[in-house]
Protein backbone atom coordinates (compact mmCIF):
# COMPACT_ATOMS: atom_id res chain seq x y z
CA UNK A 1 0.00 0.00 0.00
CA UNK A 2 1.25 3.49 -0.83
CA UNK A 3 1.91 5.51 2.29
CA UNK A 4 0.24 8.95 2.47
CA UNK A 5 2.71 11.79 2.01
CA UNK A 6 2.60 14.48 4.66
CA UNK A 7 2.40 18.11 3.68
CA UNK A 8 4.88 20.34 5.50
CA UNK A 9 3.75 23.88 6.18
CA UNK A 10 0.47 23.57 4.29
CA UNK A 11 -1.34 26.14 2.17
CA UNK A 12 -1.36 29.84 2.97
CA UNK A 13 -4.29 31.23 4.99
CA UNK A 14 -7.21 32.82 3.17
CA UNK A 15 -7.12 36.54 4.05
CA UNK A 16 -10.85 37.02 3.41
CA UNK A 17 -12.79 36.40 6.68
CA UNK A 18 -16.04 36.05 4.72
CA UNK A 19 -14.56 32.91 3.13
CA UNK A 20 -13.45 31.36 6.41
CA UNK A 21 -12.99 27.61 6.60
CA UNK A 22 -15.97 26.33 8.58
CA UNK A 23 -14.86 23.62 11.02
CA UNK A 24 -16.87 21.30 13.28
CA UNK A 25 -15.62 19.06 16.07
CA UNK A 26 -16.63 15.66 17.43
CA UNK A 27 -15.33 14.75 20.88
CA UNK A 28 -17.10 13.46 23.98
CA UNK A 29 -14.66 15.55 26.07
CA UNK A 30 -14.86 18.91 24.25
CA UNK A 31 -12.57 20.99 26.48
CA UNK A 32 -9.73 21.07 23.93
CA UNK A 33 -12.14 21.98 21.14
CA UNK A 34 -13.48 24.89 23.18
CA UNK A 35 -9.94 26.17 23.60
CA UNK A 36 -9.30 25.79 19.88
CA UNK A 37 -12.37 27.87 19.10
CA UNK A 38 -10.83 30.79 20.99
CA UNK A 39 -7.41 30.15 19.47
CA UNK A 40 -8.78 30.25 15.93
CA UNK A 41 -10.67 33.48 16.63
CA UNK A 42 -7.53 35.19 17.92
CA UNK A 43 -4.82 33.66 15.73
CA UNK A 44 -6.39 32.16 12.58
CA UNK A 45 -9.28 34.34 11.40
CA UNK A 46 -9.54 32.27 8.21
CA UNK A 47 -10.82 29.34 10.35
CA UNK A 48 -14.10 29.32 12.27
CA UNK A 49 -14.97 26.46 14.64
CA UNK A 50 -18.71 26.15 14.86
CA UNK A 51 -20.54 23.00 15.97
CA UNK A 52 -19.01 20.82 18.69
CA UNK A 53 -20.82 17.52 19.31
CA UNK A 54 -20.12 14.36 21.37
CA UNK A 55 -20.88 11.97 18.49
CA UNK A 56 -20.85 11.77 14.72
CA UNK A 57 -24.57 11.05 14.76
CA UNK A 58 -25.28 14.25 16.69
CA UNK A 59 -23.16 16.26 14.27
CA UNK A 60 -24.86 14.82 11.20
CA UNK A 61 -28.30 15.54 12.68
CA UNK A 62 -27.61 19.27 12.92
CA UNK A 63 -29.40 21.51 10.43
CA UNK A 64 -27.19 24.61 10.60
CA UNK A 65 -25.19 23.82 7.47
CA UNK A 66 -22.28 21.55 6.66
CA UNK A 67 -18.69 22.07 7.77
CA UNK A 68 -15.77 22.01 5.38
CA UNK A 69 -13.50 20.21 7.85
CA UNK A 70 -14.37 18.05 10.86
CA UNK A 71 -11.95 17.52 13.76
CA UNK A 72 -12.70 13.96 14.89
CA UNK A 73 -11.59 12.14 18.01
CA UNK A 74 -10.95 8.41 17.65
CA UNK A 75 -12.13 7.53 21.16
CA UNK A 76 -15.91 7.81 21.04
CA UNK A 77 -17.47 5.32 23.51
CA UNK A 78 -20.89 5.32 21.85
CA UNK A 79 -19.43 5.07 18.32
CA UNK A 80 -16.29 2.89 18.49
CA UNK A 81 -16.15 1.97 14.77
CA UNK A 82 -13.51 4.47 13.63
CA UNK A 83 -13.63 3.67 9.91
CA UNK A 84 -17.43 3.97 9.89
CA UNK A 85 -17.27 7.33 11.68
CA UNK A 86 -14.83 8.73 9.14
CA UNK A 87 -16.76 7.32 6.19
CA UNK A 88 -20.04 8.86 7.38
CA UNK A 89 -18.45 12.31 7.57
CA UNK A 90 -16.61 11.99 4.26
CA UNK A 91 -19.88 10.99 2.59
CA UNK A 92 -21.24 14.47 3.37
CA UNK A 93 -18.40 16.09 1.42
CA UNK A 94 -16.48 17.26 4.51
CA UNK A 95 -12.80 16.54 5.08
CA UNK A 96 -11.75 14.79 8.27
CA UNK A 97 -8.77 15.61 10.47
CA UNK A 98 -8.16 13.20 13.34
CA UNK A 99 -7.51 15.01 16.63
CA UNK A 100 -6.82 12.39 19.26
CA UNK A 101 -4.72 10.99 22.08
CA UNK A 102 -5.12 7.43 20.76
CA UNK A 103 -1.71 6.05 19.75
CA UNK A 104 -2.75 2.64 18.39
CA UNK A 105 -1.38 2.40 14.85
CA UNK A 106 -4.10 0.04 13.62
CA UNK A 107 -6.84 2.46 14.66
CA UNK A 108 -5.06 5.44 13.12
CA UNK A 109 -4.52 3.57 9.85
CA UNK A 110 -8.16 2.49 9.67
CA UNK A 111 -9.18 6.16 9.93
CA UNK A 112 -6.81 7.15 7.13
CA UNK A 113 -7.88 4.22 4.95
CA UNK A 114 -11.48 5.41 5.40
CA UNK A 115 -10.59 8.87 4.08
CA UNK A 116 -9.16 11.01 6.91
CA UNK A 117 -6.80 13.67 5.55
CA UNK A 118 -4.81 14.53 8.64
CA UNK A 119 -3.61 13.44 12.05
CA UNK A 120 -2.96 15.78 14.97
CA UNK A 121 -2.19 14.57 18.48
CA UNK A 122 -3.85 16.35 21.37
CA UNK A 123 -0.48 17.15 22.90
CA UNK A 124 0.70 19.01 19.78
CA UNK A 125 0.68 22.83 19.56
CA UNK A 126 -2.45 24.61 18.37
CA UNK A 127 -0.54 25.76 15.27
CA UNK A 128 -0.47 22.10 14.18
CA UNK A 129 -4.28 22.03 14.13
CA UNK A 130 -4.36 25.21 12.07
CA UNK A 131 -1.93 23.74 9.52
CA UNK A 132 -3.89 20.47 9.36
CA UNK A 133 -7.23 22.24 8.83
CA UNK A 134 -5.83 24.38 6.03
CA UNK A 135 -4.22 21.35 4.39
CA UNK A 136 -7.39 19.26 4.61
CA UNK A 137 -9.47 22.13 3.21
CA UNK A 138 -7.07 22.12 0.24
CA UNK A 139 -7.54 18.32 -0.01
CA UNK A 140 -3.97 17.66 1.12
CA UNK A 141 -2.80 15.09 3.65
CA UNK A 142 -0.78 16.19 6.68
CA UNK A 143 0.56 14.95 10.00
CA UNK A 144 1.38 17.18 12.92
CA UNK A 145 4.66 15.82 14.26
CA UNK A 146 7.30 13.14 14.01
CA UNK A 147 5.32 11.02 16.48
CA UNK A 148 2.16 11.34 14.40
CA UNK A 149 4.12 10.44 11.26
CA UNK A 150 5.59 7.40 13.03
CA UNK A 151 2.08 6.26 13.98
CA UNK A 152 0.84 6.58 10.40
CA UNK A 153 3.79 4.70 8.92
CA UNK A 154 4.20 2.07 11.69
CA UNK A 155 4.36 -1.34 9.94
CA UNK A 156 2.04 -2.78 12.59
CA UNK A 157 -0.70 -0.58 11.13
CA UNK A 158 -0.36 -2.52 7.87
CA UNK A 159 -1.42 -5.85 9.39
CA UNK A 160 -4.72 -6.78 7.75
CA UNK A 161 -6.57 -9.32 9.86
CA UNK A 162 -9.68 -10.84 8.31
CA UNK A 163 -13.04 -10.49 10.01
CA UNK A 164 -12.90 -14.14 11.13
CA UNK A 165 -9.37 -13.75 12.48
CA UNK A 166 -10.45 -10.69 14.47
CA UNK A 167 -13.52 -12.53 15.74
CA UNK A 168 -11.36 -15.40 16.96
CA UNK A 169 -8.88 -13.11 18.71
CA UNK A 170 -11.67 -11.16 20.41
CA UNK A 171 -13.22 -14.37 21.76
CA UNK A 172 -9.80 -15.50 22.97
CA UNK A 173 -9.24 -12.11 24.62
CA UNK A 174 -12.53 -12.63 26.46
CA UNK A 175 -11.04 -15.80 27.94
CA UNK A 176 -13.41 -18.25 26.29
CA UNK A 177 -12.25 -21.87 25.86
CA UNK A 178 -11.50 -23.11 22.36
CA UNK A 179 -14.42 -25.51 22.20
CA UNK A 180 -16.85 -22.70 22.98
CA UNK A 181 -15.10 -20.38 20.50
CA UNK A 182 -15.38 -23.01 17.76
CA UNK A 183 -19.07 -23.45 18.53
CA UNK A 184 -19.74 -19.70 18.41
CA UNK A 185 -17.84 -19.37 15.12
CA UNK A 186 -19.49 -22.46 13.64
CA UNK A 187 -16.21 -24.21 12.82
CA UNK A 188 -14.23 -27.22 14.00
CA UNK A 189 -11.79 -26.80 16.87
CA UNK A 190 -8.94 -27.86 14.56
CA UNK A 191 -9.82 -25.02 12.18
CA UNK A 192 -9.00 -22.45 14.86
CA UNK A 193 -5.32 -23.23 14.42
CA UNK A 194 -5.53 -22.32 10.73
CA UNK A 195 -6.89 -18.87 11.59
CA UNK A 196 -4.21 -18.36 14.23
CA UNK A 197 -1.46 -19.46 11.85
CA UNK A 198 -2.63 -16.98 9.20
CA UNK A 199 -2.74 -14.15 11.73
CA UNK A 200 0.74 -15.06 12.96
CA UNK A 201 2.09 -14.99 9.39
CA UNK A 202 0.67 -11.52 8.86
CA UNK A 203 2.48 -10.23 11.93
CA UNK A 204 5.66 -12.00 10.88
CA UNK A 205 5.49 -10.20 7.51
CA UNK A 206 5.80 -6.83 9.30
CA UNK A 207 8.78 -7.90 11.37
CA UNK A 208 7.34 -9.66 14.40
CA UNK A 209 8.85 -13.00 15.36
CA UNK A 210 6.63 -16.06 15.38
CA UNK A 211 3.85 -15.38 17.88
CA UNK A 212 1.87 -17.80 20.00
CA UNK A 213 -1.90 -17.42 20.51
CA UNK A 214 -1.55 -15.34 23.67
CA UNK A 215 0.96 -13.03 22.01
CA UNK A 216 -1.30 -12.59 18.99
CA UNK A 217 -4.15 -11.47 21.23
CA UNK A 218 -1.83 -9.02 23.01
CA UNK A 219 -0.47 -7.66 19.72
CA UNK A 220 -3.93 -7.19 18.22
CA UNK A 221 -5.22 -5.40 21.33
CA UNK A 222 -2.13 -3.20 21.60
CA UNK A 223 -2.22 -2.18 17.95
CA UNK A 224 -5.96 -1.52 17.83
CA UNK A 225 -6.89 -4.31 15.41
CA UNK A 226 -9.35 -5.67 17.97
CA UNK A 227 -11.07 -4.24 21.00
CA UNK A 228 -13.09 -5.60 23.90
CA UNK A 229 -16.27 -3.94 25.07
CA UNK A 230 -16.16 -3.10 28.80
CA UNK A 231 -18.37 -5.26 30.98
CA UNK A 232 -21.63 -3.69 32.07
CA UNK A 233 -21.70 -2.57 35.70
Amino acid sequence: MTEPQAVLGGPEPNPNPEQAIVVAGVDDHPLILGGLRLYFAENAPDIRLGAIEPSVTALLERTDGPASVVLLDLLLPTEPDVAHNVARIVATGARVVILTSDSRPGVVRSAIDAGALGLVLKGDPEESVVDAVRAAHANEFSVSSRLAHAMVTDPRAGVRLSERERQLLVLMAQGKPRKLIAKEMGIAVDTLKSFLDRAARKYKEVGHPTAGPGQLVAFALRDGHIDIEPEAT
